[in-house]
């Protein structure tokens, strides 16, 4: 069971990281026009900002990925509902955040909600993901209880 759980999180932890660089691709075609010199500086700024927000996005993403390594223990492996919070459970409450943040009166600026925008739709995607991957896992699990 612990090759079947580490194969899992390796391919979740491989998803992560070609997700985090198709966002830093997103961040790095963002186009910026031709302005004065605040303007220059604001766009720098964003660019940081985007870049921080990449790096969170990766840092909640391998958090999630680990929530994986949770169906080691028997009593989760075995609960359905458990095992499916530990793989869609903690990216879901991620998705939850930002897309509270979007709907947040403090954050309708238009920077923001695109810099959000982005990381709800990365994060959706990475959902969809372990969604499947869950399935798949669950199918395996079923078929090793019934093979003992």
């Amino acid at each position: 069971m612990k090759k079947i759980i580490f194969r899992y999180w390796s391919l979740n932890i491989a998803v992560t990281i070609l997700l985090y660089f198709a966002y830093r691709i997103t961040i790095s075609e963002t186009d910026y026009a031709d302005a004065d010199f605040l303007d220059w500086i604001f766009h720098i700024l964003d660019i940081v900002v985007n870049l921080l927000y990449s790096l969170a996005y990766l840092v909640g993403m391998a958090l999630c990925s680990f929530a994986i390594f949770l169906n080691l223990i028997d009593k989760v492996r075995n609960n359905f509902y458990l095992s499916l919070s530990s793989f869609i459970g903690i990216p879901l409450i991620y998705v939850v955040i930002i897309t509270v943040n979007i709907l947040s009166d403090d954050l309708l600026q238009d920077d923001y909600v695109t810099i959000f925008r982005n990381l709800l739709i990365f994060s959706i995607i990475y959902l969809l993901f372990t969604g499947l991957q869950f399935s798949f896992f669950r199918k395996k699990v079923n078929k090793l209880d019934l093979n003992p």
